[in-house]
């Protein structure tokens, strides 16, 4: 007997009852048939929302809750919540006891059967403590359904994302631009330096940098100074001079909100990454872009978008990757691996966001458009997924697949995951 069933599982069952061979039996003789199994709610309340049942010829519509004991119920104390009074069936997997609403009408119950392998397929997966859960068995994947659940990935990951910029939206002290400048600035980070370009960002108010965009080295100083970085040595150049000069009409306002120089981290980085190169380029960036979003709105194509991207930080950063510091003469232009990262990480999921914002579905098409021309990445995560026979060949798909690393397989969560039902429900048996 599968004593160590989990409800997770059972409402995997439920959803995919048409598929698993699930069945239903009462205590009494009461024939029950499923007409509709619901919507899978994740919140608070019961399991599943406007569900369709008949029971002996009547059909009822409401809530419909799963347990692996019936007694369960008392246990999570539903007994005390009214929103559980809509509950029209009870699921459970041992009926060890009598379940009634709060005015004492006993709530019809159903025992859900299986057959076995199911939980063991499962159970397999589970308890499969190789890189991802199914890779024994990941051939057995129809590459219909790899395709479809990997752009279904996608745009759960943008909606995801929808929900921070929602955030900075509410914040937002200007207009939509605002959010785009916010998510410029992390993009500018990278991944080491996200925490410090973000307070930048939440320091200086957009409109700040829409009155200075027309001087490029006004933006610098603004910048740098805000950065904290022009703190970090004494200036020992004119340029280092000048920015200290400049920025002394922005002290007062900024001082206290300077971000901490030991928050910016060099180590182990490319010099073309170096976060003074990023802050550069950012403010050359500012200069001949802003406001940004009046452009995105005319849909520029990837190459239009490149061109607009295409610039390089101010003329002392030809021969230097640190202030007061030569190095060998090179411009700093924004390369096209950081210029792909800009539309992954920055403009595909803002226009994606405008388009739901404005409900205009052009401008989310648009975002996902974007993420189909662009190369995928490049890491070690997609590397592992290729010798899987996954290969990403854009950017919609490695961003697929490195979200589905990161939220499903990562967690576990092959009931979720559309690989793991596919490998329980019709897969051979896991090894």
């Amino acid at each position: 007997m599968m004593k160590k069933i989990t409800e997770e599982f059972l409402h995997f069952l439920w959803k995919n009852q048409s598929l698993a061979g699930v069945t239903l039996a009462t205590d009494s003789e009461s024939k029950i048939d499923v007409l509709d199994p619901g919507q899978h709610n994740h919140d608070s309340g019961p399991d599943f929302f406007n569900g369709k049942v008949q029971i002996d010829g009547t059909i009822w519509a409401g809530n419909i809750e799963l347990h692996i004991n019936a007694s369960d119920w008392l246990k999570h104390g539903h007994q005390d919540d009214k929103s559980y009074d809509s509950v029209i069936l009870h699921v459970v997997y041992f009926n060890d006891c009598v379940i009634t609403r709060q005015n004492g009408q006993i709530i019809p119950v159903a025992l859900i059967k299986f057959p076995s392998i199911l939980w063991e397929k499962y159970n397999t997966l589970l308890h499969n403590d190789s890189w991802i859960q199914c890779q024994n068995n990941f051939r057995e994947i129809p590459p219909v359904l790899e395709a479809q659940w990997i752009s279904r990935l996608m745009i759960e990951k943008l909606s995801h994302k929808n929900k921070i910029l929602h955030t900075y939206f509410e914040k937002a002290t200007s207009h939509m631009d605002d959010v785009m400048n916010q998510l410029l600035f992390r993009c500018f980070g990278l991944s080491v330096n996200t925490i410090p370009f973000e307070m930048m960002a939440s320091v200086i108010p957009y409109t700040r940098l829409l009155r200075t965009k027309g001087n490029q080295f006004q933006l610098e100083a603004l910048l740098f100074g805000v950065s904290g970085m022009l703190h970090t040595v004494l200036p020992n150049d004119i340029y280092m001079q000048n920015l200290n000069r400049e920025y002394t009409k922005y002290k007062s306002t900024f001082l206290e909100k300077q971000v901490p120089t030991q928050s910016w981290k060099f180590m182990r980085m490319r010099p073309s990454s170096f976060p003074t190169i990023r802050i550069a380029q950012l403010a050359s960036l500012i200069h001949t872009t802003y406001p940004l979003t009046e452009k995105l709105l005319k849909t520029p194509s990837l190459k239009t978008l490149k061109n607009m991207f295409r610039v390089r930080a101010g003329d002392y950063w030809n021969t230097h990757y640190l202030f007061g510091k030569e190095s060998k003469h090179s411009p700093k232009f924004i390369g096209q691996d950081f210029f792909h990262r800009i539309i992954i990480n920055g403009i595909v999921p803002y226009m994606f966001f405008y388009g739901k914002v404005t409900m205009d579905q052009q401008y989310s098409d648009y975002a996902i458009s974007l993420l189909e021309q662009v190369p995928a990445e490049k890491n070690e995560i997609l590397e592992k997924w290729r010798k899987f026979g996954l290969k990403a060949h854009n950017g919609l798909e490695s961003q697929g697949l490195l979200y589905l690393f990161k939220e499903y397989c990562k967690h576990k969560q092959c009931l979720d995951c559309q690989f793991g039902n596919y490998l329980i429900l019709h897969g051979k048996e896991a090894s």
